[in-house]
């Protein structure tokens, strides 16, 4: 699995969107409008998955990701 990311306008930083898919996958993910509220300024940003990456594997620092996100992805995990 890979995690959907954007880069941070203000940082440079990638931004992880919560959104964890498989390359096969991600070009079924429609091109809508979403926000995030970005862990590396704090600000929201607009974006959609024609602006976005797929990374493969894991985050380098899970301490980066938000809280909530880190325990949807727990809970996601431990249901594997």
């Amino acid at each position: 699995m890979g995690r959907v990311m954007i880069t941070c306008p203000a940082t440079g930083r990638q931004a992880f969107t919560g959104i964890e898919t498989d390359p096969d996958s991600v070009n079924l993910i429609p091109p809508i409008n979403s926000r995030l509220n970005c862990p590396h300024c704090g600000r929201t940003h607009r974006w959609s998955m024609l602006e976005a990456e797929l990374e493969s594997g894991e985050a380098q620092d899970a301490r980066e990701l938000p809280a909530e996100w880190r325990s949807r992805l727990a809970a996601m995990r431990a249901r594997q």
